[in-house]
């Protein structure tokens, strides 16, 4: 395999599971921050929410940037930016330091994503671009339970506010390194209004919308599920923390997704994870009546699989269906991926273990909808089987 392409591949994989890790950072500790900062817990996931919502801002304004400067001083520059900010949010020491610290980190950190998968597109072609695609999708996944595990192991022994200052140091390290090893790619100007109007074209195609309404959701229900389960199992540590390190055994199913959808199509593939996450939730439920602990382990394995199997799956249609305006598809998939994770915690926060686990299979119940929408006009839209 092609030395660079591996170089390459490793710097931005590493970056992905970095950036992405922080998206989950705040689940294990709202209660040490809350306690330190002696704030209640809803401002703490207030402050959370900011980051989730200023980082999916920062998902669209980078991604177009991106086409002015130059991908690679968008990804260089935005770790540098990250490392600075990450470093304010351990300095945090109220709950207006940690919003507004916390929301400058999201935006910074917003530089990554759209601006990745773009970088992609202009440097590999065939087997290298799809194989790092998943690699930078499963990083994504995996950072779902290492942020957590990094987050809750830190702050065991030196406090919340280490995790930020080593965040911050990563970060500095990844610009330093990307510096050195990323290439540059030719800079293509697309004026402001001219991606406004392939925005607004993208928003009026009805199978974008049926795949943009899975998406809004999809980030969020792991959010939700990994959220509700964190309080419910609030007095057995041990057992939360081995639920999430085995979850990071279905992480690794985002790999055979490409293989899967040949073998099978598309909309299988789409079907297979709504129909995982359904029977996570069901194992989840029955957790709750019955306390058996490989129950939930089952429960956060297949939840874990099913997230792998719908992202790239939902990707790909979106990148099928928006032809030339894929850029501006696939950074409107990050704005709205993340826009619904940034109202998860706030719903969360209202609902009881139960109350959450009906929310989700709501989610998964209408994932299913939008798919059976998406195959009934597949040849319309030419999506294949």
């Amino acid at each position: 395999m092609n030395p660079n392409f591996n170089r390459i591949a490793a710097v931005l994989v590493v970056m992905a599971v970095m950036v992405a890790c922080n998206i989950y950072t705040f689940i294990p500790i709202y209660g040490s921050i809350s306690a330190t900062l002696s704030i209640p817990q809803s401002e703490v996931v207030m402050a959370g929410t900011s980051f989730i919502f200023l980082y999916a801002c920062g998902l669209l304004t980078f991604a177009n940037a991106a086409d002015h400067f130059g991908k690679k001083k968008i990804l260089v520059w935005g770790m540098l930016a990250s490392a600075v900010s990450s470093g304010l949010v351990g300095l945090s020491a109220d709950f207006w330091s940690l919003l507004i610290t916390r929301g400058v980190q999201g935006f910074c950190l917003g530089s990554f994503a759209p601006v990745a998968f773009a970088y992609t597109y202009d440097l590999f072609s065939g087997k290298h671009r799809t194989l790092l695609l998943a690699f930078i999708n499963s990083g994504f996944l995996f950072a779902g339970i290492l942020g957590q595990l990094l987050s809750e192991g830190i702050t065991r022994f030196s406090g919340w506010s280490a995790v930020f200052f080593f965040f911050a140091v990563v970060y500095a390290s990844l610009f330093l390194i990307g510096n050195q090893t990323l290439p540059s790619t030719n800079v293509v100007s697309v004026s402001p209004s001219q991606q406004l109007a392939t925005i607004v074209k993208l928003l009026k195609r009805k199978e974008l919308l049926y795949c943009y309404g899975i998406v809004f959701t999809l980030l969020a229900t792991f959010i939700a599920y990994y959220d509700s389960l964190t309080r419910y199992m609030s007095d057995d540590p041990g057992l939360l923390f081995l639920t999430r390190s085995v979850g990071l055994i279905g992480a690794g199913l985002s790999l055979f997704t490409g293989r899967l959808m040949e073998a099978l199509g598309i909309y299988k593939t789409l079907f297979i994870g709504v129909a995982l996450s359904l029977i996570s939730v069901g194992a989840a439920f029955m957790f709750a009546y019955d306390h058996e602990p490989f129950i939930i382990i089952l429960s956060s394995i297949l939840f874990v699989s099913a997230t792998s199997l719908l992202i790239p799956t939902v990707i790909t249609l979106i990148g099928n269906m928006s032809g030339k305006g894929r850029s501006q598809a696939l950074s409107l998939y990050s704005f709205l991926l993340l826009g619904g994770t940034s109202v998860a915690p706030l719903v969360i926060m209202h609902l009881t273990y139960v109350q959450s686990l009906f929310l989700l299979v709501g989610c998964f119940l209408f994932h299913a909808w939008m798919g059976g929408l998406l195959y009934a006009g597949r040849k319309r839209w030419g999506t294949g089987d």
